[in-house]
Order: structure tokens, then C-alpha cells, then sequence
């Protein structure tokens, strides 16, 4: 099962937390973000040159605009970013307890609207009230208003949809399970929850980080803890695994001319400063061939919008 590859590191980043790394088509550079020392890079993979914005709080995740600029979702809320000027506009609210959550995986469907979900990180870590049951992935419908749209999870990732789009997947890290439903593309509703995969049984440490989907609908996750790629068919048949450089691999994204290079980022806060100092790949930007093409990026679409 394992499929050993030549594996690239293409930035030394020493990231706490790489994570959403995300292919701009027009720039032909791929942007990631540091959650946990928060900005926003943009990685020239031809020269290694980065480029970083940096935030005032926590960036979950982000999505390109279809006017080349960034939506960012941060610890307070979702913002508008200028990339010319790193100028912020708020969008909308957290939909949740900042003091509690914040956001975690997001990106966009394929008409534009954008999805994040959290994870629970409490800012006083002796939080006494207990751990909540989680909290639901969240569609962001404009005017500061947002919809959950699945049931609460614990720690929110692997959002992804099929390449017609009526297949939306998302993904619990804790019980290390992934889910699929159908999708409405016209209302961005998801119904019809069932077990697409669990890792507990393809892979016995780790759970699944980002995702991102090939043009055979194959299913691409990143196994936090374990140094590895998964790939499932369309029916959630364990079809590849792919060995990392890294304990800690984050999300794969398809990138390159041809969309036929996976970026994977990487992380290594769960360690202690020796340990990183000692293993400076981890926390890393790596490339690998992919075995097929993946898909354009989906872009924010203010458009989109439900009314």
C-alpha cells in the first residue's frame, strides 16, 4: 500500500503550524499560512522567495478572491485582506465563543461561497466549565451572518468537494473519521451524512488534517502525527499511502502549471524547541508529483452570497 516518492523540500519554513496551503493559478505561486505566529505567505516555488502579511491574531484558514486579493478567517472574525496595502475590512463575527474556539480548515465550494469550522483552544487553558461537544462546520452567507451546516465536530478539517461538486467531505481529527454528504450546489446545503472513511483503520496513529481532491475524484489527506498521505477512491477504499519526510504533514494542495504537483505543508509546535532545532525540515513547505492532475481553485465569490 505504501508508495514510496521523491518528496521535495521546497521551503525550510520552520513552521509552528503550516497549514491551507492554496495554489493561485495567475501568480503561479502557492499561498499557506503560519496559524500559530499568524500571517499569510505567498511561496514562489521556481525561486523559494516568501512573502508574508502579518496578522493581528490567528488565521484558520483563508480563500483567494476572484480579484486576487484574500478573505482570512481570524481568532475574531472573517476579514477582507488587500494584499497591495495588508489593509483589513471586517466581513463578519466569529459564529462562535472566541474566548473558546477558534477557527480551524476553510475554503471555498465551487461557486464561491466560503466554509470554516473550528476546533476548541481555550484562552485560559484551565477552562473549568469543560469541553463542549464541539462546534459545527459554518457557511459564511454575507451581511455578517453565518449558517452551520453539520453537526458539531471537535476539531474541524478535510473540507473538499468532488469534481462535479454534489460530493462534499469533512472530517473529525480526534475520532479520526471522514465524512461525506451530498451537496446542493444552488442553496450550498449539505445533506445525507455518512462514513466516507476512518482512519482507525487504514492507518493506526494520526488523524486527517487538510484534504484536497484530484480530477479522478480520488481523496487526498494529510495524517497529522503519522508522516504520511492518504489517497481514497470516490467509495473510501484506501487506494495509496504516501511516506512524509515529516511527523507532522498538514494539508496537500494541487499547484504547479499543470496542477499536477502536490504541496504539502507541515508542522511542528506539538515539539519541544531542542527537537525543532535538531530537525529543521519539520515545519516545512515540501512537492511531490502527483499521480494525476488536480482541480483550479475554488475562488470568493461575494456574488455567491446567499440573500
Amino acid at each position: 500500500m505504501d508508495r514510496p516518492v521523491s518528496v521535495k523540500l521546497v521551503l525550510r519554513a520552520g513552521a509552528l503550524n503550516g497549514e491551507r496551503p492554496g495554489w493561485d493559478d495567475r501568480r503561479g505561486k502557492l499561498f499557506w499560512v503560519d496559524i500559530r505566529e499568524p500571517a499569510l505567505h505567498l511561496l514562489d516555488p521556481a525561486s523559494g522567495e516568501d512573502t508574508a502579511w502579518e496578522l493581528p491574531a490567528w488565521i484558520g484558514c483563508f480563500a483567494l478572491d476572484r480579484a486576487g486579493d484574500v478573505v482570512v478567517a481570524l481568532a475574531t472574525g472573517l476579514y477582507h485582506l488587500r494584499l497591495e496595502t495588508g489593509a483589513l475590512q471586517p466581513l463578519a463575527h466569529a459564529p462562535f465563543d472566541p474566548r473558546r474556539f477558534i477557527f480551524n480548515d476553510g475554503r471555498c465550494d465551487p461557486r464561491g461561497r466560503f466554509f470554516a469550522g473550528a476546533m476548541y483552544l481555550p484562552l485560559k487553558p484551565g477552562d473549568q466549565s469543560g469541553e463542549p461537544a464541539g462546534s459545527p462546520l459554518w457557511r459564511y452567507d454575507g451581511g455578517g451572518r453565518w449558517t452551520a451546516v453539520t453537526d458539531p465536530v471537535k476539531t474541524s478539517n478535510g473540507l473538499a468537494w468532488s469534481p462535479d461538486g454534489r460530493t462534499m467531505y469533512h472530517a473529525d481529527t480526534d475520532p479520526k473519521v471522514i465524512w461525506a454528504y451530498d451537496y446542493d450546489l444552488d442553496s450550498g446545503t449539505p445533506s445525507n451524512k455518512r462514513v466516507f472513511a476512518r482512519l482507525d483503520v487504514a492507518d493506526t496513529q494520526g488523524g486527517p488534517d487538510g484534504a484536497s481532491v484530484d480530477s479522478e475524484g480520488f481523496y487526498w489527506t494529510a495524517v497529522f502525527a503519522n508522516g504520511a498521505l492518504l489517497r481514497f477512491d470516490p467509495d473510501g477504499r484506501l487506494e495509496r499511502r504516501v511516506p512524509m519526510p515529516v511527523t507532522y504533514p498538514t494539508m496537500p494542495v494541487f499547484g504547479g502549471p499543470d496542477l499536477r504537483t502536490l504541496f504539502v505543508t507541515s508542522a511542528n509546535w506539538p515539539k519541544p524547541p531542542a527537537w525543532r532545532a535538531a530537525h529543521p525540515d519539520e515545519g516545512g513547505v515540501f512537492a511531490l508529483d502527483a499521480p494525476v492532475p488536480g482541480l483550479p481553485p475554488n475562488r470568493f465569490d461575494f456574488g455567491a452570497l446567499t440573500p
